[in-house]
């Protein structure tokens, strides 16, 4: 997932029974000053940001999508709540020991929802390139204005609203400007449609006067000669509007996440994106510099995080200042060695003519002279080819060069200025780079304990303590009435054992279970062995019908094999209410047939026959299955009729005749019309 991306939010309120006057002076800000303003942001139990001077900037959306001031309307917020309640019938329940009150188990008769999104985001919308910190409630923003695109946003956000709840059902839009992150509130009333209970009855319209329309009732109470002159019609039944918080956010915690995920995707597809928000996410998929963004921060931490912000602008303010002085050392650094080279190149001019000796030969001879080595003179003048009137002596030689030098005295002085402001520009240049690497070191490690700096640590942690302490001290003297609980028990009940008739209870109580436990091992043996005796006299009776010469099976063998493939079924678990079940059964059967002494065209046609009588000729219906199950599970009840299944034809007798006549609690497979098996 992409982190830091600009996104909305929508955050839907806890669930609550009734909306005081309190709540809603607060989203309307009535009445509220200066001094209440202050007070506010001095509650040490909630972590407040209000801010008196941006109060002038908060507005609501209205009925016909108009923008006006907020706390404009006459009527107060919870009284316009409580209006369309009466307009919709609907009554909180109240607490029978507490008239007043609302009862606890009073349906939700309101949702208050905040749209909002990414701080930036909202804030450029709000106040554009003003500067303004909002984090700050004591900053005077008196000369802040509001954009044009904070009225469009809102006002996109009211028309969806209102075509997600209805315009009716929104009884309140407000936009906060004032707090640190500007957002809206709007609060709804959750209504379903519902059609009218009762009879469609039958009406009488006037012929002559439409609007004029009689009940039955009213039209059997007329006298007869006017009767004729109205139309008998059929009324329809029109729909109501109720309350109802479950049926419009779902009833299930399952089926409101998924309202809230199509909530999200429709806020992003017809609002969100037009002002750069992305699809909002939930909390616990946003990664943690985007958590610590999202969190209500306290005003320590705002402060910390200001003064770590205001150290990292100047820091790197003085960054930028050191590497434009580094630059300006650079170039004149440039310019210096520039300058050098032009000096040297005229000094090695002056001293020798020019183009006639290369600056590496001029260099040797320099070093010759400055030397002062007799031997290197000779080499000196053999490497110059200067022509003199007369053999010059090494005396003469060192003469004419110092005369040379002395006379570039000042160019020699040039060239040295030169060579030190080069070093010293080298000097400079070092440590102003030198610089900048603490200062880019600094920079970083404000910027690291910027994203370490977490709401109220110290307070959460110290409260945790609190908590934890008191929770178990609490533990601790609850397990303390416990064990002497228990003890008071364990004598009780050891001193109740030791009564003879407890002690006799126990014993019928211990070999009651044992035998229900071994009654259930044997019935459940016994259900094993009946389902594997149909089985086996099914695959029998399908066996001796391969070594026959007949081609269809009679009524007693399709019955014995049908029972044994439903058997089979039972047994495997396999369903055969479909055509897979069905196969799985058939070929499970017809793998434990022993097809000894019977020809491969006997064994393969009989196979077929069997895969057609079970697959094609015969059904499964749910209750000749259900008959089955209850057979088998009744014969396996006690021993008395589970020996009552044996006779001398095996159990297909026993499903088909009983007493010579058709087992009719069981069926039989149905066969089609002018079909032998």
């Amino acid at each position: 997932m992409e982190t830091n991306k600009p996104r909305a939010s929508i955050h839907v309120g806890a669930d609550k029974k009734s909306f005081s006057a309190q709540m809603g002076n607060e989203a309307e800000r009535r009445g509220w000053d200066e001094k209440r303003y202050q007070s506010k942001n001095v509650e040490t139990e909630k972590n407040n940001h209000y801010n008196f001077s941006r109060k002038h900037l908060n507005f609501e959306v209205i009925k016909g999508c108009k923008v006006v001031p907020l706390g404009s309307n006459p009527v107060p917020l919870h009284q316009r709540l409580q209006q369309r309640y009466d307009e919709l019938g609907f009554k909180p329940y109240m607490d029978a020991k507490h008239p007043n009150q609302v009862a606890q188990n009073t349906p939700n008769g309101f949702v208050n929802i905040i749209f909002g999104g990414d701080h930036e985001v909202m804030k450029k919308l709000a106040f554009g390139e003003q500067q303004i910190y909002t984090s700050d409630p004591y900053a005077d923003n008196s000369h802040i204005k509001l954009m044009p695109t904070i009225y469009e946003w809102a006002k996109d956000t009211y028309q969806f609203c209102c075509c997600m709840w209805g315009e009716d059902n929104i009884i309140g839009f407000d936009v906060h400007c004032d707090e640190t992150g500007v957002h809206a509130h709007a609060l709804t009333v959750p209504v379903e449609q519902v059609k009218k209970r009762g009879r469609i009855g039958s009406q009488y319209v006037n012929k002559d006067n439409p609007d004029k329309v009689l009940s039955t009732k009213e039209w059997k109470a007329l006298p007869k000669e006017e009767r004729s002159n109205y139309i008998k019609t059929e009324s329809t039944k029109g729909v109501v509007e109720r309350v109802s918080y479950a049926k419009v956010w779902g009833e299930r915690a399952k089926e409101k996440s998924q309202y809230l995920s199509d909530l999200h995707t429709k806020y992003y597809n017809e609002v969100g994106k037009k002002y750069g928000l992305e699809r909002g996410i939930p909390y616990n998929e946003l990664s943690e510099e985007e958590k610590r963004e999202r969190r209500h921060k306290s005003k320590v931490v705002l402060e910390a995080e200001r003064q770590a912000r205001q150290a990292i602008a100047e820091a790197e303010k003085l960054k930028a200042e050191i590497e434009a002085e580094t630059s300006i050392a650079t170039q004149q650094k440039e310019e210096a060695l520039k300058d050098l080279k032009t000096a040297q190149s005229g000094f090695l001019a002056k001293i020798f003519q020019p183009g006639k000796y290369k600056k590496e030969e001029a260099a040797k001879f320099k070093e010759s002279y400055d030397a002062g080595v007799k031997e290197t003179i000779g080499s000196f003048i053999k490497a110059t080819g200067l022509k003199w009137k007369s053999e010059p002596t090494t005396e003469i030689l060192g003469r004419q060069y110092r005369m040379l030098w002395d006379t570039n005295k000042d160019l020699s002085n040039e060239l040295n200025t030169k060579e030190e402001i080069i070093s010293s520009k080298d000097v400079e240049i070092r440590g102003l780079r030198a610089k900048v690497t603490t200062l880019t070191e600094e920079v970083n490690g404000l910027k690291y304990r910027l994203t370490l700096i977490d709401e109220n640590a110290v307070e959460r942690l110290r409260n945790a303590k609190n908590a934890e302490t008191s929770r178990a001290d609490k533990a601790e003297s609850e397990l303390d009435s416990l064990r002497s609980a228990y003890q008071n028990l364990l004598r009780k009940w050891n001193a109740l054992w030791m009564e003879p008739e407890y002690t006799e209870a126990a014993r019928k109580v211990k070999e009651r279970k044992e035998r229900e436990a071994r009654l259930a091992a044997e019935k459940q043996n016994r259900y094993q062995d009946i389902l594997n005796r149909f089985i086996t006299e099914g695959r029998a009776t399908l066996r001796a019908f391969a070594l026959t010469t007949r081609t269809n099976f009679n009524d007693k063998e399709a019955t014995s094999i049908y029972y044994g493939i439903m058997a089979v079924a039972c047994k495997m678990k396999l369903n055969l209410g479909t055509k897979e079940g069905i196969t799985s059964a058939v070929n499970n059967f017809l793998s434990g047939v022993s097809w000894s002494d019977c020809s491969k065209f006997n064994v393969e046609c009989v196979t077929n026959w069997t895969h057609l009588f079970a697959e094609r000729d015969v059904t499964y219906n749910p209750s000749v299955i259900d008959n089955f199950i209850s057979f088998v599970d009744y014969m396996s009840c006690n021993a008395e009729t589970y020996t009552s299944l044996g006779g001398s034809n095996g159990c297909a007798d026993q499903l088909t005749n009983w007493d010579g006549t058709k087992k009719l609690g069981l069926g039989s497979p149905s066969k089609k019309k002018g079909q032998s098996y």
